[in-house]
């Protein structure tokens, strides 16, 4: 009875564990809330009539990851960027490993590239680092310099110049997975495909299956926070229920043995 009871400790520790880790994020961009995932553990019994599944407990199965859109926040950033819809961003480090992300809160580094919020380099369409030239040369072979950044809703990144000359220089790259609930988080709000996932199919905003992208946004986080305390609350008292069972089971089983 006591390893049953504390399979009940173990899944309360779980699930309180990953409520505390929705909560955590609840302001953090583009953060999917994920839950515990638990199955009843079973015996079988052999009788002279039948044969019966004896109940053993509950074993954590893993965690199950909500990949429902957020709600989006205005910022009015020209590289603020939220998907409405399905995609995520390719983000590729120093070291050329490539993550999905749907964190769209993006800048520009001292060479012109556009990176993540945590310094990697966001891709094309064609998996190419997408950069901006700070200056051009325009045909009167004048140098005029960047004033403005758009973006627009299929993902075209069109560069601004000093005297209103203007240049897509590239399309900013999204990728959908055929099961994106099997995408392994890595941290970071950033994910890599996973057999399961499937590989990534590789595009553009507004293609068939993709998102569009809205410019001047940024998703928000998908925990809602009332929920997840309710939640909370349930895990807290499962936890202290399964506690005193397993205090009660221990004083009958020191009294037996007494």
């Amino acid at each position: 009875m006591i390893n049953i009871i504390r399979t009940g400790l173990d899944a309360s520790n779980k699930e309180i564990s990953a409520i505390s880790h929705n909560l955590a994020n609840g302001s953090t961009i583009g953060f999917k809330r994920s839950s515990a995932g638990f199955t009843d553990i079973y015996s079988e019994q052999v009788e002279l009539r039948n044969n019966l599944d004896i109940g053993l407990g509950t074993r954590y199965v893993n965690a199950q990851r909500n990949h429902q859109q957020g709600s989006f926040i205005q910022t009015n950033g020209a590289l603020d960027l939220a998907i409405n819809g399905s995609g995520y961003f390719l983000a590729q480090g120093k070291d050329g490993t490539i993550s999905y992300t749907r964190d769209g809160s993006l800048s520009i580094d001292s060479s012109g590239n556009i990176i993540s919020s945590d310094g990697q380099f966001i891709l094309s369409n064609a998996s190419s680092p997408l950069k901006i030239p700070f200056q051009v040369k325009n045909e009167n072979g004048q140098i005029e310099s960047l004033a403005e950044v758009r973006i627009d809703e299929n993902g075209d990144v069109n560069s601004i110049y000093s005297n209103g000359s203007s240049a897509i220089v590239g399309v900013v790259g999204m990728a959908i997975f055929a099961n994106e609930t099997a995408l392994k988080e890595i941290g970071m709000n950033q994910y890599i495909p996973t057999p399961t996932s499937g590989a990534p199919k590789i595009g553009r905003a507004g293609e068939a299956n993709f998102g569009r992208i809205q410019s001047g946004a940024l998703e928000a986080s998908n925990t809602d926070a009332t929920a997840e305390m309710a939640k909370m609350i349930k895990a807290q008292q499962a936890f202290s229920g399964s506690s005193r069972m397993l205090q009660a089971e221990a004083d009958i089983t020191k009294r037996l043995m007494g």
